[in-house]
């Protein structure tokens, strides 16, 4: 009995020993591919997101809206998904932009959405449907250097780009416009 008790007893003392002195630690340095990955990893996510802005005046400008973000640290940029665009005027007049994929320029306070991005008018309910619209923020112009369709009840207009001026309520279309027009009975 006692061997087996002195056996237990240095069996105990080695596993204290090897607690006290052992201290596994990462490096407080990675190396430099890893610093490299770790840059181009998002800082944060964010899911079920909603962002409101407001002029000086206390008056709403925007929302934007997203089942999910990811924010980057390089270049100040968050990548969106199901990005949901609200502009809206003093005067009650409103935009409304919704699409696949969509990407936030901080620093140029710039909107690209991309993949079945559509635009729409929201007092007339007309929708500008694209691939591609970049929207600056706070001018509030939206541009398109892809097709579009404008469709109006039963009328659509195609061309191969666009710029709606969302405060004017104004939009000039690109080169090769080509427009359907069905009567009203």
């Amino acid at each position: 009995m006692p061997r087996l008790l002195l056996q237990i007893l240095v069996a105990i003392a080695l596993v204290l020993a090897a607690n006290y002195y052992w201290k596994p630690q990462t490096s407080h340095s990675p190396d430099e591919d890893t610093q490299a990955r770790q840059k181009d990893l998002p800082k944060s996510y964010i899911w079920q997101t909603r962002a409101w802005s407001f002029d000086e005046n206390g008056e709403l400008t925007d929302i934007l809206e997203a089942e999910r973000v990811e924010q980057f640290a390089r270049g100040s940029v968050s990548l969106l998904t199901n990005p949901r665009f609200y502009a809206h005027s003093g005067d009650d007049r409103t935009w409304s932009a919704v699409a696949a994929r969509g990407r936030f320029e901080e620093h140029s306070q710039r909107l690209l959405l991309r993949k079945n991005v559509e635009l729409t008018h929201d007092q007339t309910g007309t929708q500008m449907q694209t691939n591609a619209l970049d929207i600056e923020v706070d001018e509030k112009i939206a541009t398109s250097r892809k097709t579009v369709t404008i469709i109006q009840e039963n009328n659509r207009t195609t061309a191969d780009g666009m710029v709606a001026r969302m405060n004017e309520e104004t939009i000039t279309l690109k080169p090769n416009v080509e427009s359907t027009y069905e009567q009203l009975p």
